[in-house]
């Protein structure tokens, strides 16, 4: 009898995981093809106000060993709070890396990359970057019921993965993927033939959640712990990047002015560097080639040295090379960089 109520106590403790989950609690953003250091981002989707711990959830692909999330309260939040630094509608689950202490609702964002970051010991081999499937579930089982959130994805070679294949039928029994008419292979989010490029991430496109392989798209932007981003059109006359301004100011007489920051946006992996001139054309600093850059927000920093020496009170010449080797093509943009060192 006693082991009837703990069965029992067990049930509804996963009955109760499972609805608060669905209030939303989705997988956002999955990186499977790094060297090693595969992640999954969780989103919380919620009205204004809707919380939820997931410390007790499993993020998992159901093969070898996994465990929970965490041992101490994670908590997502449906808004962004003004009081963290980071956005609290986000987690970003490192799937084997074991050693690094969870960030939990005690710590917050230890490492300050803006993001809440949970460390699991689950399959050491990661995610697969061919046939593979990934859940958010109450257990790492997914036969019982406890699936929160699945996603299948597929190179789309030849048969899909039979063991994976097992797991997408039983997340279409629990009414958490859609299959098609054809194979289950087609009803999974396509990959390219060699996987994911370390740079690359599936992302989930904004709208309801359908529980398709339509909810994903790929995406050359990871975006750990912040809204999803899509790329432009990859063609030959598509923008290879973007500079916020054209116009900096550094004042290095103040505190903290040092150093002047560059923020520009990458739309493609790319090689980057910046040349400094005077406004006669005397070139005063040249950064280094800053090679394979993923795409995304990048900053190009000058000292506010050059030749030497302290660059002087002044207006100077920035020139920005961008050369993205995918699509063969090289972008230049100028800014203008001013320097005052009066008090």
């Amino acid at each position: 009898m006693r082991c009837f109520f703990r069965g029992l106590i067990s049930l509804m403790a996963v009955a109760a995981c499972a609805s608060q989950a669905a209030a939303g609690l989705v997988i956002n953003e999955v990186a499977c093809g790094t060297s090693g250091g595969d992640w999954v981002e969780l989103y919380l989707d919620g009205a204004r106000g809707e919380s939820m711990d997931i410390s007790g959830l499993y993020v998992t692909m159901y093969y070898g060993v996994n465990e929970p999330l965490g041992t101490h309260p994670i908590t997502l939040y449906a808004a962004d709070r003004p009081q963290t630094p980071y956005d609290d509608r986000f987690a970003v689950v490192h799937l084997t890396a074991p050693a690094t202490p969870d960030e939990t609702d005690f710590t917050g964002d230890t490492n300050g990359n803006g993001a809440i970051d949970v460390y699991c010991n689950n399959y050491s081999g990661s995610l697969w970057n061919t046939d593979c499937v990934l859940a958010i579930d109450t257990d790492d089982s997914p036969s019982n019921g406890g699936i929160v959130d699945f996603m299948a994805y597929s190179i789309m070679d030849e048969a899909y993965n039979a063991v994976m294949e097992s797991y997408v039928r039983d997340a279409a029994s629990a009414g958490q993927w859609k299959l098609g008419q054809g194979s289950v292979g087609e009803s999974t989010v396509p990959l390219p033939n060699q996987g994911l490029a370390p740079h690359q991430c599936l992302a989930r496109i904004p709208g309801a959640d359908t529980n398709s392989k339509e909810d994903f798209s790929i995406s050359p932007f990871q975006t750990p712990g912040r809204p999803n981003m899509f790329a432009n059109a990859g063609t030959r006359t598509a923008r290879l990047f973007t500079v916020s301004r054209t116009t900096f100011t550094a004042l290095p007489s103040r505190r903290g002015s040092s150093c002047l920051n560059i923020p520009v946006f990458l739309y493609e992996p790319c090689s980057i560097h910046l040349r400094i001139f005077t406004t006669t054309g005397l070139l005063v600093y040249e950064s280094p080639l800053h090679k394979s850059v993923s795409p995304g927000a990048f900053t190009l920093a000058w000292d506010l040295r050059g030749r030497g020496r302290s660059a002087c009170t002044g207006l100077y010449i920035g020139s920005i090379e961008c050369t993205g080797a995918r699509i063969r093509k090289t972008e230049s943009k100028t800014v203008y960089l001013i320097i005052s060192r009066y008090r």
